[in-house]
């Protein structure tokens, strides 16, 4: 589903709705309860331009959907567009929608549903570069974060990254300066703290 109706089906809890910036527009695929969301977009090609797509993959999905954005996603956007991208692709190593990371449910099997890493994939496949996002996520979801990191590696795209926690995860964008660089994500992954 990709709708804001069936969005409005679960709350994830936050308060920050941002509006698009101008000429960007907005596309969102949803599970049809809403609990999850699989992908979104942002593009502000140029008429007549060939389009270069950057996909971030996050943590987990927030409040952002085709009609509106939150903090995470404007700076991403920011991000995008400062390296010359005129599309923007947002998936997660989980899909579950909430602001707070403490609201995603323990159970993996929850917070990932099976839809998720096919989604990922075909995103991937459509995409100029993969920066990983993610942020350090609980050591019960390793499995999926391992998984999630393979399956990118083998579409041969570049996997890059802003900074490095000391996990060796991708620290989340949200509190990196506007003007870092993004660095090659390494081949390495320690186990979460």
């Amino acid at each position: 589903m990709s709708n804001d109706t069936t969005a409005a089906l679960h709350d994830p809890g936050g308060k920050v709705h941002l509006r698009l910036g101008d000429g960007v527009t907005g596309g969102a695929t949803f599970s049809a309860c809403g609990r999850y969301r699989h992908v979104l977009t942002r593009d502000w090609t140029p008429q007549g331009k060939q389009p270069r797509t950057i996909m971030f993959v996050g943590q987990n999905p927030s409040v952002a959907s085709a009609e509106v954005s939150d903090p995470t996603c404007n700076k991403e956007v920011r991000f995008a567009k400062r390296w010359g991208y005129t599309g923007y692709v947002k998936t997660n190593i989980l899909d579950w929608r909430a602001t707070n990371p403490k609201d995603v449910p323990h159970d993996p099997s929850l917070a990932c549903s099976p839809d998720n890493l096919p989604h990922v994939l075909t995103e991937a496949a459509q995409v100029d570069e993969i920066l990983m996002a993610y942020g350090k996520l609980h050591k019960r979801y390793l499995d999926i974060v391992m998984r999630t990191v393979r399956a990118l590696r083998e579409t041969g795209k570049p996997l890059n990254c802003l900074k490095l926690n000391k996990d060796g995860s991708a620290q989340h964008p949200l509190y990196i300066r506007d003007d870092t660089q993004r660095i090659s994500f390494p081949s390495f992954l320690n186990a979460p703290d």
